[in-house]
This record gives structure tokens, sequence and C-alpha cells, in this order.
């Protein structure tokens, strides 16, 4: 068997990147970073809201369901555990629970935790959410104001308004119309 010599490399063939070219790309990849930036954060932030707007809808339709499958009645309880001072009526940014409610005792159904990054404002100032055993909320003419915690614009926050009858409607910005 015969074995093939490879020419060796000359240095010419090892060049790589000059300094020049790498202070070049790098400086290029900071400005569009830096251009990128405030839209890539509003889109966080937008991203944010929207996963908590969906996750407390989903989890009142959820509740609205069980009660029906089980003809028992369901309540949507506010988190208090992470803020050290004691959070204002209404404030849900902790996050909420779903408990079955019958008798002296609730059995807890699900649980969902914030980091409190984003501000949950129920109005009026409601702790739960009672909702009874034929699937309807007890209190109606509420909304829950969700917003980004660090957002420059208000224009970010949604809304979910809860009508008498029960319906949920989610709207941009933080009134109901």
């Amino acid at each position: 068997m015969k074995y093939r010599r490879f020419p060796p490399t000359s240095s010419a063939q090892l060049r790589g990147y000059t300094l020049l070219e790498l202070i070049t790309v790098i400086a290029l990849t900071g400005i569009l970073l830096g251009v990128a930036s405030p839209w890539l954060q509003q889109w966080l932030w937008r991203l944010q809201v929207e996963a908590v707007v969906q996750s407390w809808s989903a989890d009142l339709q959820t509740a609205r369901l069980q009660a029906l499958r089980s003809g028992q009645a369901m309540r949507l309880q506010r988190l208090n555990h992470c803020q050290i001072p004691p959070l204002a009526n209404g404030d849900w940014r902790c996050g909420w629970q779903l408990q079955k409610v019958g008798g002296n005792n609730a059995l807890l159904v699900l649980n969902n935790a914030l980091a409190g990054e984003v501000l949950v404002q129920m109005s009026p100032a409601h702790n739960s959410l009672d909702i009874n055993a034929m699937g309807e909320p007890v209190a109606g003419g509420l909304r829950l104001v969700v917003q980004a915690k660090r957002s420059p614009t208000a224009s970010l926050g949604r809304v979910i308004c809860i009508n008498i009858a029960g319906r949920l409607r989610v709207m941009a910005g933080n009134t109901c119309t």
C-alpha cells in the first residue's frame, strides 16, 4: 500500500481574519443590536402580557367547565405569597389558583403562580372570582387589566372584560368600552 503525502501548507493558506475585519464585524453587530433592542424589549413585554391574559382566560374557562361537569361551585382565588408587603385588594400579580368549593373546605384544582413581572389588577377590587355550579361567574361587570411592569407605554397592556352574563372579551389598553 502506498501512502500519499500531502504538500505542506504554506503560511498563505493558513491566513485568518485581520483585526480590522473583526472590529468591523463587532461594530456592525453592536449597531444592529442597538437599533433592534427597543423593538425586541417591547416584543418581550407584549409576549409576557399576552401569556398572562391567555392563561387567566383559560383558567376561568376551566373553572366554568369544571363547575358544569361536577355541579359544584368553583373559585378563582388570587395568590398572596410573592410580595413581602401585603398586596392591595384586586392585585393579582402573584398569580391565582383554582379551587373547588364545597362544604367547609376548598379543594385545590390548579395553581398558576406569577413572578410579579406583570401587573394584574382587577377592578372593582376583588381577591376572588366565584363561579356557581352552573358555570356562571357570580360577579359581573369586572375588568382585569394586565400590563408589563417595566413597560414605558400603556398601549402594551390588555384588559379582560367580563360582562354581567359572564362573557369574556379581551381588548387592547386598560378600559372596557
